[in-house]
């Protein structure tokens, strides 16, 4: 697991200080305040939103009551949540000098990140309520660098966690329903009774008074989860939030916190409030050390809490991890985006910085096993009377380690046949680095299933091939799926929507991307920086940066052409634009052909596609100074011994990170209600994640992630 943490204080100077916590390296830096068109979207999305249904804030009894809709009319529409995200990130991508080292770290951080298997926690540690409401998954950093990882608040209290467990030996859930006049909280109750099949014990209260509660949470035996269903709310400053038991009986935390103690120090782990507007909830529960709780920053339509809870469950008794299991969970909340706006940010885990990532295994780990009491009366002869039990037991437990271990070698030894995959041919294309795969592993994949699943690479007509040309083809129903260098854009989910079907990238292997120059040119190498200011403008000649005094060309492909562009502009040219010297070429192979005869010039591409070649050399790269990795295996093969000799990927300091320019490479698929297509686009995925497809690729000259 990793862990990124970003605290946001308050300061002096008009703004908030910045630190950046992981693998504990702390970076500051620091933030300017709000801007007013963030904080009057927000504030319209909000007041829009509460008005869904017909004049649903004037006449609601309780602040932040949940909502079951009668007839809808949509004042938040679509226009609202589109000005947050717009604001939100005009903020986060300002470009302030103080705020840039944060942006530079997390970018870093995430390309290191991809090397590896870790669950990526970002936790959001800020006290002003009005940071806390932003909806922090819309900024399109997170949505690049960490599409996998869920973002949670910090409960803003940080202890050494006990080892207190619940008694019981089986998992203790504990519901309470409570005033629901209006909303349907049958639906819940049944989605967690259901566990009870997965070896849960479920405690019911319904409407309980505030006696049967407190009495109910000092059981000697413990709880695992508490679940709250009913009417709920916080006050405005989100400090005191509320439950609503019956018809007579409110409750601030505040007012049965001595029965959370308790229970807490008994075994709670977690606590979910799939009712209202929970930060204030949450704060009060921080106050007692609750390890994580779930709750929902908005009040929340009926058939989107309902159906919350069943898929969280669903993931979350799956082993998921809490993170993974929310997010999922949160996500499938979509269909509900066109009448509820803003319903996908409802859903927010508050945790305490050092707990450990909660799973249902671990749950039941947590509870002690059932205890037998044994009889020996003759300890000296009760081997011999029960060597058939015992050779019973080694029996069984022979077999099912083989059976544990065929399934270990069935999963870890799979191959593209092994995947079901839709019968018919299957039209795919997109970025220039996917054709050591198109052209090696792809034939194999067709091969494996009997040309049921054909594959045919297509081109665009009239245009240069690149993951945003392939991208755009998908959209336009010219292809099954798309490969893509590069993670989406929010442009391209955006008109996705509008045509009314999603986009989702699978990330399936990880490649270098290498920088090359004339094999004649003698140079140590270059950092991260003087490539920037090469492609600036800011260096021109070879002697600025240790070279002879030779003038530079760099080439590059036109940034609308490819995915491998947009990298290097977004990920080492800090989004600035392209010098006007670049010589722009159609594609890496007139890119390597003008570099082999243009003794200042400099290229950059899939390390794969450059590596390996003789009439061009590729470059060691630092991150700064003098740390400088190559991206093939030393010593170099000189261009007089090529091919008989071809130098070879470093494969290792890619996956470690040692090697600093590394990307995800991408399956693009169009989500379309589970139709041939989808099910095409996520088989041919699932291949490359198999053993087999990782292998092969891995010997392409691309970087395994599982």
């Amino acid at each position: 697991m990793a862990i990124i943490k970003l605290k946001l204080r308050p300061t002096s100077e008009q703004g908030f200080l910045v630190t950046l916590m992981a693998n504990q390296v702390e970076t500051e830096g620091f933030l300017p305040l709000l801007p007013p068109e963030l904080e009057s979207s927000f504030n319209n999305w909000q007041l829009g939103y509460r008005q869904i249904e017909e004049v649903r804030s004037c006449i609601a009894p309780t602040p932040g009551m949940r909502l079951t809709p009668k007839a809808v009319t949509i004042h938040s529409n679509a226009e609202y949540t589109v000005a947050v995200k717009d604001h939100l990130n005009q903020w986060l991508n300002s470009g302030h000098s103080g705020w840039q080292p944060i942006r530079d770290k997390l970018i870093a951080i995430a390309r290191h990140l991809h090397q590896t298997d870790e669950e990526i926690r970002v936790i959001i540690d800020a006290k002003d309520i009005k940071l806390r409401r932003l909806p922090w998954l819309e900024w399109n950093l997170f949505i690049q660098h960490y599409p996998e990882a869920e973002i949670a608040l910090s409960a803003n209290k940080d202890r050494e966690i006990g080892k207190a467990r619940p008694k019981s030996p089986k998992i203790r859930i504990l519901v309470a329903v409570g005033r629901s006049d209006g909303i349907n909280t049958k639906d819940d109750l049944k989605v967690i009774q259901e566990l009870e099949k997965q070896g849960a014990e479920v405690v019911v209260l319904m409407q309980p008074s505030h006696k049967d509660l407190t009495n109910t949470l000092w059981d000697e035996l413990g709880y695992h989860i508490f679940v709250f269903t009913g009417h709920s709310g916080s006050q405005g400053d989100g400090q005191i939030g509320w439950i609503e038991l019956n018809d007579t009986d409110s409750l601030n935390i505040e007012q049965f916190k001595e029965a959370l103690k308790q229970a807490i120090n008994r075994g709670l782990q977690l606590a979910i409030f799939n009712s209202c507007d929970g930060l204030g909830l949450a704060n009060q529960l921080a106050q007692l050390h609750l390890p994580q709780c779930i709750v929902m920053r908005e009040p929340v339509p009926d058939s989107v809490a309902i159906e919350f809870l069943k898929y969280f469950f669903q993931e979350f008794s799956r082993n998921k991890s809490l993170f993974t299991s929310v997010q999922t969970a949160r996500k499938r909340l979509e269909p509900f985006q066109s009448d509820y706006p803003g319903a996908l940010w409802l859903p927010t885990i508050c945790i305490e910085p050092n707990v450990e990532p909660l799973t249902w295994l671990q749950l039941r780990e947590s509870s002690p096993p059932k205890q037998t009491s044994i009889k020996l009366e003759n300890t000296t002869h009760q081997p011999k009377k029960n060597v058939k039990g015992w050779l019973l037991i080694a029996l069984v437990g022979a077999i099912v380690a083989c059976g544990g271990y065929y399934v270990w070698k069935r999963f870890h030894t799979s191959d593209f046949s092994s995947v079901t995959a839709p019968k018919g041919t299957w039209l795919y294309g997109g970025s220039t680095s996917w054709a050591p795969i198109r052209k090696y592993i792809d034939p194999e994949i067709t091969k494996a299933h009997n040309k049921e699943f054909e594959l045919r690479y297509t081109d665009a007509t009239n245009a240069t091939p690149g993951s945003g040309t392939g991208i755009r083809m998908l959209l336009d129903g010219q292809l099954t799926f798309s490969q893509s260098s590069r993670p989406l854009a929010d442009r391209e989910y955006a008109e996705a929507q509008q045509r009314g079907f999603n986009l989702k990238q699978i990330p399936v292997v990880l490649e270098g991307l290498a920088i090359a120059v004339h094999p004649e040119l003698q140079i140590p190498g270059l950092t991260l920086g003087q490539i920037k200011d090469i492609y600036t403008g800011k260096i021109t000649n070879w002697n600025q940066v240790s070279g002879p005094d030779l003038k530079i060309t760099p080439y590059s492909r036109r940034l609308e052409d490819g995915g491998t562009v947009e990298f290097l502009v977004y990920n080492i040219l800090n989004q600035e634009e392209l010098a006007s010297n670049i010589v722009y070429v159609s594609d890496t192979t007139d890119g390597l052909k003008k570099l082999a005869s243009d003794r200042g010039g400099i290229y950059y591409a899939s390390a794969p596609e450059v590596v390996p070649q003789c009439k061009i050399k590729p470059l060691p790269i630092a991150k700064q100074g003098n740390s400088f990795v190559a991206p093939y295996k030393e010593p170099l093969i000189k261009a007089e011994e090529c091919p008989n000799q071809r130098n070879k990927l470093n494969l290792e300091a890619f996956k470690t990170g040692q090697y600093p320019i590394t990307r995800r490479m991408f399956v693009i698929v169009k989500q379309s209600n589970g139709n041939l297509e989808q099910q095409a686009g996520e088989a041919y995925a699932n291949m490359l994640l198999t053993t087999q497809g990782q292998e092969l690729m891995n010997s392409s000259g691309f970087v395994r992630i599982r």
